[in-house]
């Protein structure tokens, strides 16, 4: 039984530890991309990520080989693209705290898949800590009054649609691959998903900018922090982890990053948003509170 529980504990202190690591780099992401497109933004942060972890695989002496090169693209392009760089495009006139708990809407897109293509299934604890997170995301939403930033909203949405994708083929990649490494996976979607990027890049022209000394804090802390180690202890935390434990673990992240806003960018909170905020991180912790549960019996 305390084998069974640590088995469970650990991923869902992995997933928790990202969600500091992502949560605070709203604040970062969003005065980055004052300074840089996202576009380019998203591949300095995905490509370089990328190379540390490749060179971590040769370091330790473990296999470069890709497994299933199409899967892995498809990974890639979910959460690189999909997610990454439509999170970025979203920051450049949207409110860092609604974007941030906008994208969480992955959850809901997450279990909704997971039920089609995984399988799986649902308590009502579960399903009553999600509807609570999600009540506190339409709250947050605010649905009833069209803002200026709404269609900043919707990109953030569709960011966490994309997230969700991304989770669901990272399942459905370890249930066919298991013997593939963690680290293996990680590098090369994130290195297959920023080359589709570079050419977007390309296409478009390269622009000129002004770079200063945050520019480079902003792009090592996503580089090392937020992309090669976030995105490695996501990836352990989906493959031990159901989804719906998992994605709604991850509603840390925007209420961290809706805390680091309020503090840092002085970005004032509506009450409907402080609400929405405590409604999630309630949802957070009962999840958690379930999980943690289920490992101990």
């Amino acid at each position: 039984m305390q084998n069974s529980f640590k088995l469970k504990l650990l991923p869902i202190l992995s997933v928790v530890l990202m969600t500091f690591f992502w949560g605070y780099n709203w604040v970062v992401m969003k005065q980055a991309v004052q300074l840089v497109g996202p576009w380019e933004f998203a591949f300095i942060r995905n490509f370089f990520g990328a190379l540390i972890l490749l060179v971590l695989l040769v370091l330790m002496q473990k296999s470069l080989k890709i497994i299933n090169f199409k899967f892995v693209f498809l990974i890639g392009m979910f959460q690189m693209i999909g997610f990454t760089v439509l999170v970025l495009v979203a920051l450049v006139n949207g409110g860092t705290a609604k974007t941030s708990v906008l994208t969480f809407t992955m959850p809901i897109w997450a279990n909704l898949l997971a039920l089609y293509f995984l399988k799986e299934k649902m308590t009502n604890k579960q399903i009553l800590a999600i509807a609570v997170s999600l009540i506190g995301l339409i709250l947050i939403f605010d649905p009833v009054h069209k803002n200026a930033d709404f269609n900043s909203m919707l990109i953030a949405i569709s960011a966490g649609f994309f997230w969700g994708c991304g989770v669901i083929s990272v399942k459905k990649y370890n249930k066919k691959y298991p013997q593939v490494d963690l680290l293996n996976l990680t590098a090369w979607q994130m290195l297959l998903g920023s080359l589709p990027i570079l050419i977007v890049i390309l296409a478009k022209g390269i622009e000129i900018y002004e770079i200063n000394p945050y520019f480079w804090k902003a792009s090592l802390f996503n580089i090392i922090f937020c992309n090669a180690l976030a995105w490695l202890l996501w990836n352990y935390g989906v493959k031990h982890l159901k989804t719906g434990e998992v994605s709604t673990i991850s509603l840390l992240a925007p209420v961290i990053g809706s805390l680091a806003a309020f503090l840092e960018l002085h970005e004032a909170l509506k009450i409907n948003e402080g609400i929405g905020l405590i409604m999630i991180f309630s949802g957070v912790l009962f999840m958690i509170l379930l999980a943690s549960r289920e490992g101990s019996k």
